[in-house]
């Protein structure tokens, strides 16, 4: 489903029942209670199939829970509301604590008629404001557990590449817990992501939304070039992205393109002494050289690997060279091959080769070596974006503080330390001299993982810390601004 679809279809579901129940006028039948008006909605709803599948989801949700209790209403008992609807309705009120918008969740929620319904009302005046109001609570119960564990769009309309999706939810079980808990709050929680930087990323919306209203004094450190408006956009936008993650069933890379930075997790757990950490360069801000955000699975290593140079570099940049400097591919340590084996034989740079390998029909490597564009290391996650992690042969890079270099793969800056983490559990013993050794051989060698490693490049541009400190990177590639757009927010300007 697109994005655009989910944002304009979210709220249809409780449109449609409440057009069908008719929310703006009273019941049209004498019906004796609330019960067969939410049945009669319920059953009429059902009979307008939904087009998307999150919409058809929902709607079965609705009328499971209902039907479970025949019907009756869940959050208002003899024309008054229950404590739990009380308690959801300031959640609802207060979603933007979570990085939402409460106007998302307040279609159908004005108690105020049910309120002023006198002792005398019309029976049909009072089960329109009991069904109308019970169903619209229950709707956007729904819509808010939703949004909470799922994120708002679909991560692939965000240029999100993930092969996993979060756990399903049972909805109608939640909306049941929630009318009948005494702690609504513990049942919106278990839905979130259960990431500690989750949370510590929604206590600093709340710091900052204090900052911005002039409830709370700035630190020196947290008065910056951008207003705080700004600041907790960039917070808001990466809590979404939070919600779009599994959680981790064994310790993953992790990458963030804007922060210019990996994380190696040696548990489940996203704390800091569970993690190393490393600089990384990442693809230029160019739309056809970035780094793309998307999950593999990393499979091998290769140690002193040659360089397969992509189509378009060859095109653009090498084919040109070639045909103007004889000598290019020699000083380059260039090899004109055929087929995709690392022992196929050079072929000479003849004009009828050059032809072919401007036609696509042969190819262009690097030979492994100390010059070599990947450096001395080459670790493998199959994706179709052909983009994977390596060493470099100039390091100098790595002192500049924004580090969009590359043509879309991500260079690391301790390539042995990153070998060390992945090779752990891999055949042979690879302590920091043997590694070091490979690398620096003769040969190049291919050593597969016992256990294949999640990595994830992921795009976020607001960073809790442990100790408090929020970072807050700049947004290179625009996926903020495109994030914003899906979500139907008006921009927020940056000075």
């Amino acid at each position: 489903m697109s994005a655009k679809v989910k944002r304009t279809t979210s709220r249809s579901l409780l449109l449609a029942l409440l057009s069908i129940f008719g929310a703006d006028k009273a019941y049209a039948v004498d019906a004796p209670s609330a019960a067969d008006a939410i049945r009669d909605t319920l059953v009429s709803a059902s009979r307008i199939a939904p087009r998307e599948p999150a919409e058809r989801r929902q709607q079965a949700a609705l009328y499971a829970v209902y039907a479970r209790h025949d019907f009756s209403p869940l959050w208002i008992h003899s024309g008054t509301l229950a404590p739990q609807a009380l308690v959801l309705m300031q959640t609802l009120r207060t979603a933007d604590q979570y990085g939402l918008r409460p106007q998302d969740y307040a279609t159908g929620l004005d108690a105020s008629r049910l309120m002023g319904l006198k002792p005398g009302s019309a029976p049909r005046e009072a089960v329109a404001a009991d069904a109308n109001l019970d169903l619209a609570l229950s709707a956007a119960a729904l819509r808010f557990l939703t949004h909470l564990h799922f994120g708002r769009v679909d991560p692939q309309a965000a240029g999100f590449n993930l092969q996993t999706i979060r756990a399903p939810l049972d909805l109608s079980a939640l909306v049941e817990r929630l009318a009948t808990t005494n702690s609504v709050d513990e049942v919106v929680t278990s839905v979130e992501p259960q990431f500690y930087h989750y949370q510590l990323l929604k206590q600093a919306l709340l710091h900052y939304r204090l900052l911005a209203s002039g409830q709370a004094t700035a630190t020196r450190a947290e008065i910056s070039t951008a207003p705080f408006a700004r600041r907790i956009r960039q917070i808001e936008l990466t809590l979404e992205r939070w919600r779009w993650l599994p959680a981790f069933t064994s310790p993953p890379i992790i990458v963030n393109i804007p922060q210019f930075r990996l994380f190696a997790f040696n548990s489940t757990q996203d704390r800091r002494s569970e993690i190393l950490q490393m600089d990384v360069i990442v693809g230029r801000t160019y739309p056809d050289l970035r780094t793309p955000v998307f999950a593999a699975q990393m499979k091998f290593v290769i140690f002193r690997p040659y360089w397969d140079v992509p189509s378009s570099i060859v095109q653009r940049e090498m084919l040109p060279a070639l045909r103007a400097t004889p000598d290019y591919l020699r000083h380059e340590h260039l090899e004109i091959v055929r087929g995709p084996s690392d022992s196929a034989a050079a072929l000479p740079p003849t004009p009828e080769n050059i032809s072919a390998l401007a036609a696509g029909a042969l190819r262009l490597r690097q030979q492994p070596g100390a010059d070599n564009a990947l450096g001395l290391i080459k670790f493998m996650l199959p994706n179709t974006h052909n983009v994977y992690l390596h060493s470099t042969p100039v390091p100098r890079l790595f002192s500049q503080s924004r580090r969009a270099f590359s043509h879309g793969c991500i260079r690391v800056s301790d390539p042995v330390g990153l070998a060390a983490y992945v090779l752990r559990n891999a055949p042979g013993t690879w302590t920091r001299e043997a590694i070091l050794a490979a690398m620096h051989g003769s040969v190049t060698r291919q050593v597969n993982l016992a256990t294949p490693i999640p990595v994830l490049i992921l795009y976020g541009t607001a960073l809790a810390t442990e100790d408090g400190a929020v970072l807050f990177f700049d947004d290179i590639y625009g996926n903020d601004r495109k994030l914003e757009k899906l979500l139907n927010l008006a921009p927020v300007p940056s000075r």
